[in-house]
């Protein structure tokens, strides 16, 4: 059987996965690191990713060989907006700037004062220090002899690339990601990077969504146990991938993800973009369409948190059947309790009494982080359209207790998708487009994947009421 080996970069952990060419998840190998948060830094070495990328190859490459599957390419998805600088040899320069560092807030409100109209309307972003851009700027600005040194400023996607290919490439939905292309053409813009004062040189080469990279070097080969010259796919950035592994790729449709923070999406013919919009527009893994995000900093990190502080026995990750089994003994609402996840402004849990249980804690955490993703949903929906569809996805879609909250608090019925692997399923399916087995992604997933099972949330009308008086008097206190 001919197969494709998936790399699913994320915050947390990286995942291969092996998949069969009917779309089959053959076999799954999985490492964990944790980024160094200290007050807005948040910074990680590059050798977690290298040392987790070979030996995920090298576990999958082995259970290729016992399995007698043909490995036909590597595709690679990841987390984006992160920075690495690089010298000529791909030798790391420094520790890994993440998306999650937020020491580049005095640059994004320097330029928004003075460029914040343009850069909008050239990126269709709002400016965050979440963005590549102004942590290119803050290396260049507080560690200059790093940004002097620097061959290229890459993400940790272009990175993984660069490994297994010697190319240094990105494409334009990890790029849509950096404030330094122009969203319209889908180039890198002369202007974002005179306005943002780096020096195009630094820049990887740009490719569209789902090509070839490149091909697995013999060095690569040898370091990981993968057959040399198989193809390498530039699958997309992680949430551009889990959209069309969600099969959301028509006008219409809402996809949530919910990992360490949580996106929710939809896709366009073309950038609806405005002055005052809170979503962020960014080029989609299908050509021709673009998908329009709006999305919170701490969803599954609100959770971990509560986890570990509230629940984690000597060390170990309490289960999550465990921790719903509790949710769902606090009644909605939480007997009062309410949690406000926004890191950003500083989080805060309000209405604590003496009679208040674990279990209402852990249900005000949820409802906190699903207030904030059904503000989300809104957004998408008051300036692209009303949705008929929406799905949820990822690591807190597990818990149907949360996938119900959701529910309750659009008042809309929401589908979960049963197989969790969005993200790998979208680079897969651009990786079996690129080598030739479909004409298209979008027909590869119709192929394989569009009687993907889900589980259906109903609101539930006495809950609806509730949390919209709730949020009603939440704004009113705004």
């Amino acid at each position: 059987m001919r197969a494709i080996l998936v790399i699913d970069c994320g915050s947390s952990s990286m995942r291969g996965i092996l998949f069969g060419e009917d779309g089959s998840i053959l076999h799954t190998e999985q490492r964990r690191y944790f980024m160094a948060i200290d007050g807005d830094s948040a910074v990680q070495d590059a050798d977690d990713y290298r040392n987790s990328f070979l030996e995920i190859c090298r576990a999958c490459g082995e259970e290729a060989a016992r399995r007698d599957l043909k490995l036909s390419a590597l595709s690679i998805t990841s987390q984006r907006s992160s920075v690495l600088p690089l010298d000529r040899e791909g030798q790391p320069l420094s520790q890994i700037l993440t998306w999650y560092d937020k020491r580049a807030l005095p640059i994004c409100s320097e330029k928004l004062a003075e460029f914040g109209g343009e850069i909008r309307a050239l990126t269709g972003t709002n400016l965050m220090p979440v963005l590549s851009a102004p942590k290119m700027l803050y290396v260049k600005r507080c560690m200059p002899a790093v940004y002097d040194a620097a061959y290229k400023l890459v993400g940790i996607h272009d990175y993984l690339l660069f490994l297994c290919t010697d190319e240094f490439v990105t494409d334009i939905t990890l790029a849509s990601r950096s404030s330094l292309m122009n969203i319209h053409t889908l180039q890198w813009s002369e202007r974002l990077l005179e306005i943002f004062e780096i020096d195009t040189d630094k820049l990887c080469r740009l490719l569209p969504a789902g090509a070839l990279a490149g091909y697995v070097t013999e060095k690569f080969a040898a370091q990981s146990g993968l057959p040399a010259n198989i193809p390498v796919v530039s699958g997309g950035g992680d949430q551009q991938c889990s959209v069309l592994g969600q099969g959301l790729f028509r006008p219409g449709q809402i996809g949530v993800t919910c990992g360490t923070g949580a996106y929710a999406a939809a896709v366009s013919d073309r950038p609806q973009i405005t002055a005052h919009s809170s979503l962020n527009w960014n080029a989609s893994v299908c050509p021709g369409l673009w998908v329009a995000e709006a999305s919170i900093p701490a969803a599954g990190s609100v959770y971990d948190w509560f986890n570990r502080c509230f629940y984690d026995p000597a060390g170990q990750r309490y289960p999550q059947e465990r921790i719903n089994a509790e949710i769902v003994q606090s009644p909605p609402g939480a007997n009062g309790l309410r949690m406000n996840p926004d890191l950003n402004k500083g989080g805060a849990i309000s209405g604590i009494t003496f009679s208040h249980t674990r279990a209402d804690f852990a249900r005000a955490a949820l409802e906190g982080i699903a207030r904030r993703i059904a503000r989300c949903i809104g957004a998408i929906q008051d300036e692209i359209g009303e949705a008929h569809l929406i799905r949820t996805t990822g690591g807190l879609s597990r818990l149907p207790e949360f996938n119900q909250i959701i529910s309750d608090m659009i008042d809309f019925s929401l589908e979960n998708n049963i197989m969790n692997e969005t993200t790998a399923i979208g680079a897969f399916l651009a990786g079996a487009a690129a080598i030739g087995w479909y004409g298209t992604s979008t027909e590869a997933y119709d192929a394989m994947f569009a009687g993907t099972q889900t589980t259906r949330y109903d609101p539930i009308p006495e809950r609806v009421v509730l949390y919209r008086q709730e949020i009603e008097k939440e704004n009113d206190q705004i």
